[in-house]
């Protein structure tokens, strides 16, 4: 099932992100803070569903505001880890790490340990897909402001707040309940455009991001989610103290994956050497390590015999977290991407 909003209600939702929230009269109905919230759960898929889901891994296509684009990759372990990794042909690579203990965020080559409170809150709240089942299940304190009515919506206006003091603005659709529009406390805003269902509950796939102080826009548009896959803890933990460095174990080696499509290969400092079950070579890719030392970029060996020089003939790679067993990474070629866990092979 996916949710509609026109083109002039998409117009119309930019410039309520784009303006300040200014609050008018208590609308005349009686609901308190708590039955909103619970209203808006059930319309997610309700309770019982949503507690069901222990994990998920989606993809985002991210458009930035000079309209460059990046794959953003989420892995949840809901209400306990966290980790998003961002990659692209052309920016910055990212990723945020909560292992439910540490928040750390690589930015390139660089290596942050986060004790903001605000900003671990923030994160134990993105532990859970559905923002107000996080609330509700954090024993967020709700209070009910003035409703608000925009030219297309009409809202409920809740504050949800921490027992930390970090408080959001949330604006609930009056018709059905959905969550349109969170306001943070640094007074960045992102707004709810479209929405689907995946097993009966509700995903955000389209969502507008905009940064207190700037014009600028960020989207963020769902490609695929997958509920309740099994998930790797070494995902979560940020492998690097300071700088980022892959450590010569996992540069070369001998590995196997050990989720997704079966695949074997031995790395080199130039190449990656394939092999099928019985241990026969299969193909070359040849590699290069970019300016960030933990991506590289692989191109098949045949694909440069062919002049083949299409998106999907090269593959970029980044190595997202590692340890002494093994590597998890993420990849994209062309309109292809994905993850993948790989172990060192006997």
């Amino acid at each position: 099932m996916l949710g509609h909003i026109n083109l002039m209600k998409i117009f119309t939702t930019i410039i309520i992100l784009l303006s300040p929230v200014v609050l008018f009269g208590q609308g005349s109905n009686s609901l308190t803070a708590g039955q909103i919230l619970d209203s808006s759960i059930k319309f997610s898929g309700g309770e019982n569903r949503i507690k069901n889901i222990k994990s998920t891994d989606a993809n985002y296509l991210l458009i930035q505001p000079d309209k460059s684009t990046a794959i953003v990759n989420e892995k949840i372990k809901t209400g306990q880890m966290y980790v998003q990794s961002v990659l692209s042909m052309t920016n910055v690579p990212q990723t945020t790490f909560f292992n439910g203990k540490v928040l750390s965020k690589v930015d390139g080559s660089s290596v942050i340990h986060v004790d903001s409170l605000n900003t671990i809150e923030e994160i134990k709240l993105r532990t859970y897909s559905q923002l107000q089942y996080g609330y509700k299940v954090l024993g967020y304190k709700l209070t009910r402001l003035p409703d608000k009515k925009f030219q297309n919506f009409d809202c409920y206006v809740l504050n949800a707040e921490a027992s930390n003091g970090y408080i959001t603005m949330n604006f609930f659709d009056k018709t059905n309940y959905r969550l349109l529009m969170v306001v943070y406390p640094n007074g960045n805003k992102s707004l709810m455009i479209d929405y689907v269902f995946q097993d009966n509950v509700l995903f955000n796939s389209h969502i507008i991001n905009t940064f207190t102080g700037s014009n600028a826009m960020q989207e963020l548009r769902l490609q695929n989610v997958s509920l309740n896959p099994e998930i790797a803890e070494i995902w979560f933990n940020c492998p690097y103290e300071k700088d980022v460095s892959i450590p010569p174990h996992i540069k070369t080696g001998h590995f196997e994956s050990t989720n997704g499509t079966k695949t074997e290969f031995i790395r080199s400092t130039t190449s990656q050497d394939y092999k099928d079950e019985t241990g026969r070579f299969v193909m070359k890719r040849f590699l290069k390590w970019w300016t960030y030392s933990d991506t590289y970029g692989l191109i098949d060996e045949k694909a440069i015999q062919n002049n083949d020089k299409s998106l999907e003939s090269e593959i970029l790679v980044r190595i997202i977290s590692w340890n002494k067993e093994g590597y998890v990474c993420q990849w994209i070629a062309g309109k292809y991407t994905d993850t993948q866990d790989y172990k060192l092979k006997d």
